[in-house]
């Protein structure tokens, strides 16, 4: 929160405007007092300068003036996960007077994901760290490990803008999309949703074939489209299904994810 109160100067008849406002300095939050500007006039006040100040609220100049260091912008960022558990949204530093506006993040950082991903506040390095826990999270683990397999980046199509009848394009230009299962063990198989009303359009799938649990990648095959024609793709561990471990061998490129397993 940010409060003001006006002084005359000493020996100037003019008047000045003072606010007090919270920020990170050296870690910790502070009460300071800045300029109309924000600028930090005082990093130290004492109880008795901080005691006369008028409580008014001042938000839109505080908004439109890039008035934070890098750091403390981005300490705002953890403080905002610290104290609601979730990744921050542009919304919730758009009306909030204890947080810096978002348009602030937008020019400091390029854009809003940009600084999240500076603090590992991003969904990507959350769900690769296993640190939260959504439905998506199985889906875009396999993706990034399909992503980090390769030797020049692909472009992704997923994750944030997860609107594209395709997971990605590889660095050849080829259209693929990428399919996860965990091994059921009373049926002995791996079972992938392939439903996709554009799945004509798809050249390449990837199957990762995950432990129970999703924490060990058993298996993952590189398949053409064209041999995907049905809504679920089942892969077996025995003769019984059309599709198992051993005449999938062809396809078989578990090999090179092996660095990047339990990334």
């Amino acid at each position: 929160m940010v409060v003001r109160y006006k002084e005359y100067e000493r020996g100037s008849k003019n008047m000045t405007t003072k606010y007090t406002s919270k920020r990170y300095i050296d870690g910790k939050v502070r009460h300071i007092i800045v300029d109309e500007n924000g600028k930090i006039t005082n990093r130290n006040p004492s109880k008795e300068e901080l005691k006369d100040l008028e409580e008014e609220s001042y938000t839109e100049k505080r908004r439109n003036k890039p008035i934070y260091t890098n750091e403390e912008l981005l300490e705002y960022l953890r403080q905002f996960y610290k104290e609601y558990k979730r990744i921050p949204v542009r919304r919730d530093f758009e009306n909030n007077p204890g947080y810096p506006y978002y348009k602030t993040y937008t020019k400091r950082f390029g854009s809003w994901s940009n600084a999240l991903k500076l603090v590992g506040l991003d969904v990507d390095s959350m769900v690769k760290n296993g640190i939260i826990e959504t439905n998506n999270q199985k889906a875009r683990l396999a993706e990034l490990k399909v992503i980090n397999h390769f030797r020049q980046h692909p472009i992704d199509l997923a994750g944030e803008n997860c609107i594209n009848p395709c997971d990605g394009i590889c660095p050849n230009g080829m259209n693929y999309d990428v399919k996860s299962s965990k091994f059921y063990t009373d049926k002995m198989r791996w079972k992938f949703g392939t439903q996709n009303e554009y799945r004509e359009e798809i050249e390449i799938y990837y199957l990762l074939g995950f432990n129970e649990d999703y924490t060990e990648l058993k298996y993952a095959w590189r398949v053409p489209g064209e041999i995907v024609e049905r809504d679920n793709f089942i892969v077996g561990t025995n003769s019984n299904y059309e599709f198992n471990v051993e005449n999938m061998k062809e396809y078989d490129i578990t090999e090179k994810f092996k660095n990047i397993i339990n990334n």
